[in-house]
Order: C-alpha cells, then sequence, then structure tokens
C-alpha cells in the first residue's frame, strides 16, 4: 500500500480538528506573509533611502519594517504552538482509539506480539502518523494560501506576471 493511501486510512483515526487545523494553516501563511512583506518593504525602503528624502517620507516604512519584523517571529511561533497542538490532541485520539480497539478486538491480533513491542509500535505509529500533520498537511495548506494571496496581489498590480506565476504554481 503506497504511502498516500495509508495517510488516507489513518486520518480517521486521528480526526484532527478542522478548525485548529485551519488556524495553523493561516498562522502560518501570516507568517511567511509577514516574511515576504518585510522584504519587499526594507527593500523599497533601502532604494528610496539612498535619494536622501525627508526622514518622515521613509517613517511608515520604518515602522512597517518593525511591525513585519517582529510579527514574522510572533506568528511563526503561535503557529507551531498551533500546529503542535493539533497534532498532539490528534495522536492523542489516535492512542484512544487504538487501545479501545485492542482492549475489545480478537486476542488473535495482539497474542503474537509481546506487550513492550505492542505499545512501542503503537506509539511510534502514530507518532509517526501526528508527525503528518505538523510537517506535510499545515506546510502544503501554508503554501497554497500564499500561493493564492500572492497571485492574487500581483494580479492587481499587473495580471500578465500573476498568469505566469500562476502557471509557474
Amino acid at each position: 500500500m503506497p504511502g498516500s493511501e495509508l495517510v488516507r486510512a489513518a486520518l480517521p483515526l486521528l480526526r484532527p480538528r478542522l478548525p485548529r487545523l485551519l488556524l495553523a494553516v493561516t498562522l502560518g501563511a501570516l507568517s511567511l506573509g509577514s516574511a515576504l512583506a518585510l522584504a519587499a518593504v526594507s527593500a523599497w525602503l533601502i532604494t528610496r533611502a539612498w535619494q536622501m528624502p525627508p526622514v518622515l517620507d521613509l517613517s511608515v516604512a520604518v515602522v512597517a519594517v518593525r511591525t513585519f519584523g517582529i510579527s514574522r517571529g510572533v506568528l511563526g511561533y503561535c503557529e507551531r504552538l498551533a500546529s503542535h497542538d493539533t497534532a498532539l490532541r490528534a495522536a492523542g485520539t489516535a492512542r484512544t482509539e487504538i487501545y479501545r480497539r485492542l482492549a475489545y478486538g480478537p486476542p488473535e491480533a495482539t497474542a503474537r506480539l509481546h506487550g513492550g513491542d505492542l505499545l512501542t509500535r503503537v506509539g511510534a505509529d502514530v507518532d509517526t502518523l501526528a508527525d503528518v500533520l505538523v510537517r506535510a498537511f499545515v506546510p502544503i495548506g501554508v503554501a497554497v494560501m500564499l500561493g493564492l494571496a500572492a497571485t492574487t496581489i500581483l494580479a492587481l498590480i499587473t495580471p500578465a506576471a500573476a498568469v505566469v506565476l500562476a502557471v509557474c504554481l
């Protein structure tokens, strides 16, 4: 059975809470969006500052650079908290369901394994499934959300470049 089918079969066992998963994706997209905005505003600030305009003309950009710099770290931390909270709760749900099935299931299913081996395998497998949420689902969702946002913003500036970006993505 390929890995994607195994993950699809295991998702009902994990039962991750969708609102928490969406919160983690949204916070991750905001964090990366802040990093992108930080790069854009700081590049504009550097190119504009060499012209030596009045300092008040640059003050909004300076504050924006500080804001994006701080929000990038804070939002990244909040995304990690939300995604790991979701994964740990899903792992707890999966462990509960697995132990319930083992307790009330046929004894032949577990008779071949020693207790320690069974606990080790269940623990490692559930941890691997929880890692899929943090290391696959959340980053994929962040990439999709940020790609759509970047394409939309670019479409407002120049539609031709937005089409090229959409095709490349």
